[in-house]
């Protein structure tokens, strides 16, 4: 595919920031996809199957191709900017392309820098502005934020750990929370009481229960059945309190000027010890504000911004076109977690990035 003279612009403007150009490999293993994005994502992938029954894909985007080769040592630890094809199938009822020309960059290996965050948001705006992007509407999020908001929260770790990944479905927290209002509401009987004793006189009391109904246990232990019935009863559904203050916390919306105060105000509403997180929010928005890039004086943020990509886990932004406000012409952020886990925890690097889609910058 070839660059127009303003996508070439784009490019240029990224270069001049981003080190070396990577030539990313164009066929993946399509679980490391699928484990980054879940089964959800299989409709969109361009798959097959190769001679050994391993199933490939075209790269369905630039970033996880270039993270795995720096996971696998294919690449170093640097900058890199990039540009080529990426294949995804559209969705139902969608006329947009198979195959789009995607522009972008991605730093690994800064130490999560808050100055570096909004160096990537300012060359992403800029290269959208040189590629002749004119209006746009900018927003911003930060997942570590919700994180730090769980964190806050009396979770159990498994609940903790089921909204950090449900934050990245487009119903997922709500969904998960309207289960658990059931789950606590038919919670009742000798399977809880039993689940709140210690080991052995849970295994005892199983014993005592199954006795009573004069049935023996088939396939599993006693051991087995108590410490399931443990393990559920520890895996506490969040209180009406928790829910309300993540529901409250996902609604969140401001300007990049009211941003900090509608944060410290959720916090102190809720009760939640959030002040590191939000301290190094509002130092990220003031240093972003001295660099003022383009399309920054309108930007607004949203506590749900960020769920486009489940390998997202900090600062992240998206700038749509005025005339097509569900289409992001680019996306960034911060993936600190990526490396490591597409390496296996063998490496680890922190890294940011950003795309833009030259089809619908041009338009």
């Amino acid at each position: 595919m070839i660059l127009s003279a303003l996508g070439a612009a784009a490019l240029a403007r990224i270069a001049r920031a981003s080190g070396v150009r990577a030539h990313p490999n164009m066929l993946m293993n399509a679980d490391i996809v699928l484990e980054l994005s879940g089964e959800a994502m299989r409709a969109r992938l361009c798959t097959f199957e190769d001679a050994s029954g391993r199933e490939l894909c075209l790269r369905p985007d630039l970033t996880t191709a270039i993270a795995q080769m720096v996971a696998s040592g294919e690449l170093p630890v640097a900058r890199y900017h990039e540009a080529g094809p990426v294949f995804r199938l559209p969705p139902a009822g969608s006329n947009d392309p198979v195959e789009h020309l995607q522009l972008g960059f991605e730093w690994f290996g800064n130490g999560r820098s808050l100055a570096e965050d909004a160096e990537a948001l300012s060359v992403a705006m800029e290269a959208a502005q040189a590629g002749g992007l004119r209006f746009g509407r900018l927003r911003f999020g930060d997942v570590f934020l919700f994180h730090a908001m769980l964190n806050a929260l009396p979770l159990s770790d498994q609940w903790r750990d089921r909204l950090r990944r449900g934050f990245f479905r487009v119903k997922g927290p709500r969904e998960l929370l309207a289960y658990a209002g059931e789950r606590s509401a038919g919670d009742r009987g000798a399977a809880v009481r039993i689940g709140l004793l210690s080991s052995t006189d849970a295994e005892q009391a199983v014993r005592d229960e199954l006795a009573s109904l004069g049935v023996e246990p088939v396939g599993r232990s006693l051991s087995d059945i108590a410490s399931r019935l443990r393990e559920k009863a520890a895996d506490k559904v969040p209180d009406t309190a928790s829910a309300d203050a993540i529901l409250s916390y996902l609604s969140l919306r401001a300007s990049v000027a009211d941003s900090p105060s509608v944060l410290r105000s959720f916090a102190s509403r809720t009760g939640l010890n959030m002040t590191a997180a939000i301290a190094a929010f509002e130092a990220r928005l003031e240093m972003i504000g001295r660099l003022n890039p383009p399309f920054w004086s309108d930007a607004e943020f949203g506590a749900e911004v960020g769920r486009r990509f489940e390998y997202y886990d900090g600062f992240v932004f998206e700038l749509m076109a005025i005339h097509t406000p569900d289409r992001p012409v680019v996306s960034g952020g911060r993936y600190d977690g990526l490396i490591a886990r597409l390496s296996g925890a063998r490496q680890s690097a922190s890294a940011i990035g950003a795309a833009v889609r030259a089809d619908r910058l041009l338009a």
